[in-house]
């Protein structure tokens, strides 16, 4: 049997997302959940967990900066190496804008347990065939050699920094190693998931359409328009993301989206609500 990969974890959270208007990609929620906290939950067997940025962490994970902020990914890859005091043998470096990190890290996991002495590395390949620097497990000594050889960081290029090491590419199998740029990659990201969790083992609602029917009987709403998954998907993003009082109002304005418009289809307005919201300020909580 092969034994387990020990790894320690770098997740690099320090960029702003410009071409979602400036919004925090670590703090989007995505699928109901911030993306960072996705992110994180691909590295929860790591030894050490590393964020390097300007962002909120669990307890347990650590939270570094690179010097100077906002100096890019490179810089912020050395300061997330330099915070981990007991290096693991391996090092996953992941960026914070990655949805579906946890369906490709295991397969990166197989790959460096039945990698020989001579590589270095093993990244996703990502569906242009191309290397997914910041997917990736290195083994740990060549990334800090790497690292160090490269010299000052500072707005450098991180596939400048890890290109002399040697790489397997690896199949990301049933994952995903697509990122996450812009707000039609957000629409997407959340009708892929949404469409996973359908696939999932569904909860017991046997209760749930009676309340639902009954309800829509007293003031002469059609049941069969009520579409539940969307509602509880929606608030539960609203809510995630922090604005929990807003959750209901959300719905209301789902609500009345569909009243206003019975031809339209429910799954546009459905995005077109989770893009708006997402990019609105947070208001205020009591």
């Amino acid at each position: 049997m092969t034994p387990p990969v020990e790894f320690d974890a770098v997740v690099l959270a320090g960029g702003r997302g410009s071409r979602l208007g400036g919004v925090s990609k670590a703090d989007l929620v995505v699928g109901g959940v911030r993306l960072l906290d996705r992110v994180l939950d691909a590295a929860r067997d790591a030894r050490t967990r590393v964020v390097v940025g300007d962002v909120e962490v669990p307890d347990g994970v650590l939270l570094t900066r690179e010097d100077p902020p906002g100096t890019g990914p490179a810089a912020g890859l050395a300061a997330g190496l330099a915070a981990v005091e007991s290096p693991a043998p391996w090092t996953l470096v992941l960026a914070c804008d990655l949805p579906d990190a946890t369906g490709v890290v295991p397969a990166l996991l197989d790959a460096a347990s039945a990698a020989g002495p001579e590589v270095d590395g093993c990244c996703a390949r990502g569906r242009d065939g191309s290397t997914q620097w910041l997917l990736a497990l290195y083994r740990t000594e060549p990334l800090h050699c790497a690292v160090a050889a490269y010299g000052d960081p500072r707005n450098r290029s991180v596939r400048g920094m890890l290109a002399p090491l040697t790489l397997t590419l690896v199949e990301p199998a049933g994952g995903v190693a697509d990122d996450l740029d812009t707000w039609a990659d957000h629409a997407r990201w959340n009708a892929h998931l949404r469409r996973k969790n359908r696939m999932r083992e569904p909860e017991d609602r046997s209760q749930w359409r009676p309340f639902i029917d009954a309800a829509c009987r007293a003031v002469g709403v059609d049941p069969a328009v009520v579409d539940e998954d969307s509602v509880l998907t929606l608030t539960r993003e609203v809510a995630h993301a922090g604005a929990r009082p807003m959750a209901p109002v959300t719905a209301f304005v789902l609500g009345l989206a569909v009243g206003a418009s019975p031809d339209a289809d429910p799954e546009y307005l459905l995005r077109v609500i989770e893009d708006a919201v997402s990019a609105a300020p947070l208001p205020p909580e009591a």
